[in-house]
């Protein structure tokens, strides 16, 4: 950008910024307010403040903060300043108050921005933005009431890949859907994925089962979740593309992370992904993609690929025997977490948190499609459930059809107050919450350990 901003757009700012620093004295995230009213004076902001900005975009229905986590941590050790929106805001209005921040005396203040963006929001974000690189995670079955089926979703990644043609596209190579992109978007094109079959996989439903091309069933070679694997169609022979960055070994599946074995175009080596689930794996590939398609080398790549988890995704608290939070919002993600928690060496107690505002999606019926059968099968060391949320009544009667016994079911009805008296003697627990209840809860277990805010 070698001209200032124009004066509504600098107008635009000012008034984004103070609403956010009054929010934040508050207590409050100041995360979309901001952002709205910005746009409010000045409609074309995002494509105004994105000028002289490398963009890397993160997209895709589950892992895009986590993988942003990660692609920031690696710009960090690669001493690359740059911005991010932390807090998961990821509509237009969060996006804009981010880029916002960014701008002083009507010129931004660093040139890198690690985005993450809401798949139907990146629709209109992306010709706006004009990324550099664009890393799509996977598409799954997730808030019908508002994105509809998997193939609605797909449309609309699609249409942001053509709207920004020159965006280096990374794509989940495992995923049908997202693969299929390749067959029809402009974009230079990067594959990730993982190259051999995760150990004790669970597939669950599956939400691509025919090919995108001829409709035939596909078959697998192997599968790693859901949808994911080495797929290929037998009718007409489209099949997984070959990936760029590719694990190629999984040596151990941990609760705290796992061991793979990872190669960068043609280095391989070993790496530590620092969070545990099959589904963290497929986080890093994004972010490692993304990172060798923006131009940094392997080696700082590897160093660098380490990361807190990010607010409610597998975040840990030192209350008790500990309380860990992992959200959950649709059932290739839900299903992940069984298996994680069938990895627990000790007992522990559950809580599920069923909200349906409008930003968890109203329709609930996704929980009968998660196998929790499994809690019933004697392979998960749970001891209580405890569950809440506007929808709780509905997860306890899914949890008692899934054959959890029904004296270790427990309805809370104000789930802040339950947290505010776990004891220091408790059992580990680990609550399972959908998006609106993770906020609510989230600032109690903070509160009482001394945690960043969520936007932090």
């Amino acid at each position: 950008m070698t001209d200032t901003l124009p004066l509504r757009a600098r107008l635009a700012c000012g008034v984004c910024n103070l609403t956010r620093r009054a929010l934040r004295l508050l207590g409050r995230g100041g995360t979309n307010l901001p952002g709205q009213l910005a746009l409010r004076v000045c409609p074309t902001l995002p494509a105004l403040l994105a000028r002289g900005v490398r963009i890397i975009a993160v997209s895709g229905t589950n892992g895009k903060t986590t993988a942003c986590r990660m692609i920031a941590a690696v710009l960090d050790a690669a001493g690359i300043p740059y911005f991010a929106n932390r807090s998961g805001a990821n509509l237009r209005a969060g996006v804009t108050a981010e880029l916002a921040s960014n701008i002083r005396r009507g010129r931004p203040v660093k040139r890198v921005a690690v985005l993450e963006c809401d798949e139907a929001a990146l629709r209109t974000l992306s010709g706006q933005l004009k990324p550099e690189v664009l890393v799509y995670t996977n598409v799954f079955r997730d808030q019908l009431d508002r994105y509809g089926e998997v193939t609605h979703t797909l449309s609309e990644l699609e249409t942001a890949a053509k709207a920004a043609p020159r965006a280096t596209l990374c794509l989940n190579a495992d995923d049908s859907l997202l693969a299929s992109l390749s067959l029809s978007c402009p974009n230079p094109l990067r594959f990730y994925g993982v190259g051999v079959p995760v150990p004790h996989a669970s597939s669950g439903r599956s939400d691509a089962p025919n090919c995108i091309r001829c409709g035939h069933r596909y078959e697998y070679e192997y599968t790693t979740y859901a949808h994911l694997g080495g797929f290929y169609c037998p009718d007409c022979g489209w099949r997984r593309p070959t990936p760029s960055v590719e694990v190629t070994q999984i040596s151990a599946l941990g609760l705290d992370g796992s061991d793979v074995t990872l190669r960068i175009g043609a280095d391989t080596a070993p790496l530590r992904v620092p969070l545990g689930a099959v589904y963290n794996i497929y986080n890093a590939l994004a972010a490692v993609s993304a990172l060798d398609a923006f131009g940094i080398d392997a080696q700082t790549i590897r160093a660098g690929v380490h990361a807190a988890p990010g607010f409610g995704r597998m975040e840990h608290f030192p209350i008790g025997r500990g309380v860990t939070m992992i959200l959950v919002k649709n059932p290739a993600g839900f299903t992940q977490v069984l298996d994680y928690l069938a990895g627990f060496g000790e007992d522990f107690d559950l809580m599920c948190c069923l909200n349906d505002n409008a930003q968890d999606g109203r329709d609930i019926s996704w929980i009968w499609d998660v196998p929790l059968e499994k809690l019933a099968e004697g392979g998960v060391r749970f001891r209580e459930v405890y569950v809440s949320g506007t929808r709780g009544e509905e997860m306890l009667l899914r949890l008692k059809h899934a054959g959890v016994p029904l004296p270790a079911l427990h309805l809370v009805k104000d789930g802040e107050a339950f947290l505010r008296g776990v004891a220091a003697d408790a059992r580990p627990l680990v609550i399972v919450p959908t998006y609106t209840a993770m906020m609510r809860l989230r600032p109690v277990l903070a509160h009482r350990t001394g945690m960043r805010e969520f936007w932090e």
